[in-house]
């Protein structure tokens, strides 16, 4: 098993280091979704996995971010918990992608 860590892409080779070749890739799908889905004027090379989505960063206001979220739960195949949808889980593409990773892996829980 290779533990060497993955390049994230970026046009301004500002992103990480993530362990996981599936993180990196959810991460290059939702800098997609950004820069060719959203109504934003951000330069590619602007996002990288670590910068702030919201304040002090790229700045996404509500109606974008709401713009977002129905994006990923429609490229992702998932909807997001009530719980999840505090601004912790969109501090930077590095977090969503983890918390998109943990939800695409966990088993869904039988309904009572």
């Amino acid at each position: 098993m290779n533990t060497e860590p993955v390049k994230i892409p970026s046009a301004a080779d500002g992103g990480t280091r993530l362990p996981d070749p599936e993180l990196a890739a959810i991460v290059v799908q939702l800098r997609r979704i950004i820069v060719d889905q959203l109504d934003v004027r951000i330069p590619e090379a602007q996002i990288t996995s670590t910068v702030p989505l919201l304040e002090g960063g790229l700045g996404l206001d509500s109606i974008v971010l709401f713009e977002f979220i129905t994006l990923i739960e429609k490229t992702f195949r998932f909807e997001f918990a009530d719980k999840a949808l505090h601004t912790a889980v969109f501090a930077n593409l590095e977090v969503l992608a983890r918390h998109i990773h943990d939800v695409l892996h966990t088993p869904a829980q039988p309904r009572t």
